[in-house]
């Protein structure tokens, strides 16, 4: 959006000044509020909802402004939602933004101390709301109108008045920011991006309430119809929004200015340009140099950071400047995924870069977990991995940010765990899990990814979530929010049910029955799965099941976790008699089927449908190259590592998995790719398994118990060729420190600091030089 028609006073006051945090927050607990608004004062009152008059037929920007005087000395705070996305100011002063992206189930408001931007005097308080459409931002709600909710009290001299919306606010359409999807490979659950006409053009259109008042109360008539907008609030903190830094240039040519983050980041980009009025100014959002194809996309990569090369260039999503001859002052609503930005103009046109800098946005993840060694691989793998969990944590655990930002299943299940390597904190791993709980169908099945508006189901990812649930259960020992969701765990669980046939195993579904992007497989699906039973699935369930008994015990629920480990046999039985092939030693992908894949192996290990030596004899079989058995990608390799770490194979063939990370270093990547072979993605979520790695395997520490109540101590310094490292490991209850070094005899000396909470297991043979608990 340009300055006018972005994030500022019209006037010019203050135009887009971001001012650190804000004063004051509140966080919610979260949860699932099944009962949907916040019900104080007997009800949100839905006169409170004012709305522009109009039902634009695409996305669109509007203003909201209301003027008000305060004495000196006042205090103002409010509370504050919008249909669909806002940033809020005070005297052209930025505050806060939202509302945190929910779900028809949940709309989210913010509270916030605007006391440090008020002055005595004359105030403006102005509002920019983004109304987005069916064609974009599919993963916030909308409904049919651009839409704002504001609950305020300013306390001048010990009385209180209400500072709320109401029809004395004003509300204008902005005539000169187009948006639209940012590109042909940018997919529709991504945020719009914007064409800027220039100036900004403000349209006043009427402001009316969102519903007629009620003869009895405000809003919905008090009989059980639920809001529209059902508020709670926010349920993580504010995004956090970076120190403004500087591009490098790193190239340029006719028509062209390259300029460099340094790394792959989320940002938002501030640009002020001069050019010659009527000049074009794209701004190109490129994750990395290449070639670009026909629908925009960046292919035939190399080296991430080429930018010497004449073959290559920058391609990808852009917002357009349309230049006025003045200096034009440009910041978009939503944050932008690159490391690269190429300000691309006509040849021979006179544009001035006036500034160019950017700020990075997102979830603020802590830095209490660590990892140090002398190899400087490995210490690039954690900060490329740290780097990537933060590019995809944004209020919501995204796939990719540049391509989707979408919350799915399997996504999010990887990535929490990843999260909790560098942070306890589980506020937004728990958002995503009770969403996710909340996107069930009435056949049981979870969406793939949600809050979106539209649908998609995949049938693994369903029992993905159950994973993920137990081990949120492990990392946090939060039974409240386990209680809320398991109701879901035993409705996700019967759809499967319902899916078994006389041989014990489960029918394929009308669903997408993906598995991973293996590239032999037609839309990652294993082949003759779309027509009879999935051996993965079903292993997979197996694993479901043995979690939901655990969740089940822990809840109090004895007769279900019986139930649910003996489905865990039968299934497992199930497998054993129709898919495994015993001349080979491998399960079959089907029934019938006569391919093979380490998926199987790795879930028959993890489910211990295979357990003991054999779970070993297995692996290697999987990992005989004179075998017929297609490889995991790197959306798998984390449960392909930790099979290998229950069967006892870790040190043997883990150093083959890291094989691919390694060439994505030699490939300077800042961010971890979708998957190795010419990725679309250059940064995304599951693919952060090093980090993971060398927390729990290098570093040694494994969670033995819920909460993290008790921890195992074993590095297996063989696997990484290293023989010494140090670290902290995040826990509920405070960081557990190791620090081991390996002597010439072979032996690991270790010393630890544990919080008095965490009960501490050490490995066999090593010996413990230092240890302190309190």
């Amino acid at each position: 959006m340009a300055a006018g028609g972005g994030p500022r006073a019209p006037d010019g006051a203050g135009a887009g000044k971001h001012c650190g945090p804000i004063q004051r927050l509140h966080f919610d607990r979260g949860g699932l509020h099944l009962l949907g608004a916040d019900r104080r004062k007997g009800g949100v009152d839905m006169n409170r909802w004012i709305c522009g008059d109009d039902r634009p037929p695409s996305s669109r920007l509007y203003l909201f402004r209301r003027d008000f005087d305060a004495a000196a000395g006042a205090r103002l705070a409010v509370r504050v939602s919008a249909d669909t996305r806002y940033r809020l100011f005070l005297n052209g002063q930025y505050v806060c933004e939202g509302p945190c992206q929910g779900s028809e189930h949940l709309h989210y408001y913010e509270e916030a101390d605007l006391t440090p931007f008020l002055r005595a005097g004359g105030n403006r308080l102005e509002a920019w709301v983004l109304y987005a459409t069916e064609e974009v931002f599919i993963t916030a709600f909308r409904y049919t109108r651009p839409a704002l909710w504001m609950e305020g009290e300013l306390t001048e001299n010990d009385e209180v008045r209400e500072i709320g919306t109401d029809l004395s606010w004003q509300c204008f359409r902005e005539e000169a920011v187009e948006l639209f999807r940012g590109g042909a490979e940018v997919q529709e659950a991504v945020a719009p991006f914007e064409r800027v006409l220039g100036k900004s053009r403000l349209t006043p259109i009427p402001t009316v309430l969102f519903e007629q008042p009620h003869p009895e109360r405000g809003g919905y008539e008090p009989y059980g119809l639920r809001d529209i907008y059902p508020l709670a609030p926010r349920p993580i903190p504010q995004l956090a929004l970076g120190e403004p830094t500087e591009f490098v240039t790193v190239g340029q040519g006719e028509g062209y200015i390259d300029l460099d983050a340094g790394a792959y980041t989320t940002a938002r980009v501030e640009l002020t340009v001069s050019a010659p009025e009527g000049t074009q100014v794209d701004l190109i959002y490129a994750e990395c140099y290449g070639k670009e194809n026909r629908r925009g996309r960046t292919v035939e990569k190399d080296l991430r950071d080429a930018a010497g090369r004449t073959d290559f260039c920058l391609c990808g999503a852009r917002d357009t400047l349309i230049c006025t001859g003045e200096p034009l002052h440009f910041e978009p609503f939503w944050y932008r995924a690159f490391r690269y930005l190429r300000v691309s103009f006509p040849k021979g046109a006179q544009v001035r870069i006036l500034s160019a800098s950017y700020r990075t946005v997102g979830y603020p993840i802590g830095r209490e977990g660590t990892f140090d060694c002398p190899d400087e691989r490995l210490t690039r793998m954690w900060e490329v991995s740290r780097n990537t969990v933060c590019c995809c944590a944004q209020e919501q655990y995204l796939d990719c940010p540049y391509y989707e930002q979408r919350q799915y299943d399997m996504d999010s299940a990887l990535e929490m765990l990843f999260a909790f390597r560098l942070s306890a904190d589980p506020r937004l791993s728990r958002k995503a899990l009770t969403e996710l709980a909340a996107s069930q169908l009435p056949d049981g099945m979870l969406r793939a990814h949600y809050p979106s508006t539209r649908v998609q189901v995949i049938p693994n990812f369903t029992l993905f979530w159950v994973l993920m649930a137990r081990d949120y259960l492990l990392y946090t020992g939060d039974t409240e929010t386990l209680r809320q969701v398991y109701p879901a765990v035993v409705k996700a669980l019967e759809a499967f049910e319902a899916l078994r046939d006389g041989s014990g195993l489960f029918r394929p579904t009308r669903y997408w029955n993906f598995v991973d992007w293996v590239p032999s497989w037609e839309r990652g699906v294993p082949p003759g799965a779309d027509a009879e039973p999935s051996t993965v699935t079903a292993l997979m369930a197996v694993a479901a099941y043995r979690a939901a008994s655990e969740i089940a015990a822990r809840l109090g629920r004895a007769a279900r976790a019986a139930e649910y480990a003996e489905a865990a046999e039968r299934t497992a039985s199930a497998v054993m008699a129709h898919c495994y092939d015993r001349d080979l030693g491998l399960f079959r992908d089907t029934p019938s089927g006569r391919t093979y894949c380490r998926h199987t192996a790795l879930w028959a290990i993890l489910s211990e449908t295979v357990t003991g030596e054999a779970a070993g004899e297995l692996t290697d079989r999987v990992f005989d190259e004179g075998l017929p058995v297609e490889a995991c990608t790197f959306s798998m390799n984390y449960y392909l590592l930790r099979a290998l770490e229950k069967a006892g194979r870790y040190e043997r063939y883990a150093p083959r998995l890291f094989a691919g990370w390694d060439e994505m270093l030699e490939k300077h990547c800042t961010t971890w790719c979708e998957n190795p072979d010419q990725p679309r993605s250059e940064c995304h979520g599951w693919s952060c398994a090093p980090l993971y790695e060398l927390s729990r395997m290098a570093l040694g520490v494994v969670p033995l118990a819920d909460g993290f109540r008790e921890a195992e101590l074993n590095p297996m310094p063989k696997a990484f060729g290293i023989r010494s490292a140090r670290g902290r490991v995040p826990t509920p209850h405070g960081v557990i420190r190791v620090a081991w070094q390996m002597g010439e005899d072979g032996r690991i000396r270790l010393s630890y600091t544990a919080p008095p909470e965490v009960r501490v297991r050490v490995g066999d043979g090593i010996l413990v030089t230092d240890c302190n608990t309190k």
